[in-house]
C-alpha cells in the first residue's frame, strides 16, 4: 500500500493508476483558524470538514475574504491550524513541528498558483526538473522525468523554451508537470485559471479533469469562476470562513 488513509475499510488508497474516487487521500476535521489574540482575534476558519478523494476535482468556491486560501494553505501544510485536525499518511499531523512537515509536503503534494512562479532564466524542461530535483536530491535522472511530465502536459514541442517564448497556457502548463514531480497524489491550484483568457482557462482545466479521471490523482482547486463547475466532481462553497454547502457537480459535460 502506499500513501494510505485506514478511515474504514473501504476509504484507502493504494495505486494511484486508476485509483477510484472513493478512496480518501486526505481529510480535514473541525478546522479554525484565528489570526491575531483576544479581543483583536479573526476567525479566518471555523469548524471546517472535507474529505478529498483520488479520482475527484473539487472546486472551492466563495468571495475574497471567506477562508479559500486559509482553507487549501491547511490541507497542503502550508499553514497551521489553531485548532481541528489534519488526516494524511494515516495519522493526524495537525500537531507536526515544522521541520516534519516538508518530507510530507513532497511526498503527498503539488501546488499550481495563479502566476506560474516559473524561473525566467531556465527552460521548461530546467523549470520541471530542478522542482524535481528540490524534492528528491537522490533522483538519478530528473531531467528525463521532467521530459515525461512535459510530454504528458502535451509540451513536447516546448522543451527548450524559455517562459518569456511561451503563451499563458503553455506556462501554466508547464507549471502542471512541475506540480506533477515526484508522483504526488494530490495537486492543489490556487486560482490556476485566474491570470488566463477563457479558451486557455477551460484548457487547462480540462488537463487538470483528465488528471483526476485518467491518473487517479485529487485536484483542489480555488475558483472564483463558476464556469469551471463542469469540470468538477464537487463545488465546496466557504462563506465568513464556513464551508455553507458541498454540492455534486456533473463532471461527465463536455469540456468545451
Amino acid at each position: 500500500m502506499d500513501t494510505a488513509l485506514a478511515f474504514s475499510d473501504n476509504v484507502t488508497l493504494g495505486s494511484l493508476g486508476g485509483a477510484p474516487a472513493s478512496r480518501v487521500l486526505a481529510r480535514l476535521v473541525g478546522i479554525g483558524k484565528n489570526y491575531g489574540s483576544g479581543e483583536t482575534a479573526v476567525a479566518a476558519l471555523a469548524n471546517a470538514s472535507l474529505d478529498v478523494r483520488a479520482g475527484e476535482v473539487t472546486l472551492i468556491e466563495g468571495p475574497s475574504g471567506s477562508g479559500k486560501t486559509t482553507l487549501i494553505s491547511i490541507l497542503g501544510l502550508l499553514l497551521k491550524p489553531t485548532s481541528g485536525e489534519v488526516w494524511l499518511e494515516g495519522k493526524n499531523v495537525a500537531g507536526l513541528g515544522e521541520r516534519d512537515l516538508p518530507p510530507l509536503r513532497a511526498r503527498n503534494f503539488g501546488f499550481v498558483f495563479q502566476g506560474f512562479n516559473l524561473f525566467p532564466a531556465l527552460t521548461a524542461l530546467e523549470n520541471v526538473a530542478i522542482a524535481i530535483q528540490m524534492k528528491d536530491p537522490s533522483r538519478k535522472d530528473p531531467r528525463g522525468e521532467a521530459k515525461r511530465l512535459l510530454e504528458l502536459v502535451d509540451l513536447g514541442p516546448r522543451l527548450h523554451h524559455l517562459p518569456a517564448d511561451l503563451s499563458g497556457g503553455q506556462k501554466q502548463r508547464v507549471a502542471i508537470a512541475r506540480a506533477l514531480g515526484g508522483n504526488p497524489p494530490i495537486i492543489i491550484g490556487d486560482e490556476p485559471t485566474a491570470a488566463l483568457d477563457t479558451k486557455t482557462a477551460l484548457s487547462v482545466m480540462d488537463l487538470l479533469r483528465e488528471l483526476a479521471s485518467v491518473h487517479g490523482r485529487a485536484v483542489v482547486v480555488v475558483t472564483h469562476d463558476p464556469r469551471l463547475e463542469r469540470f468538477a466532481d464537487r463545488v465546496v462553497r466557504v462563506e465568513d470562513g464556513q464551508i455553507s454547502a458541498i454540492d455534486s457537480a456533473n463532471a461527465s459535460k463536455e469540456h468545451v
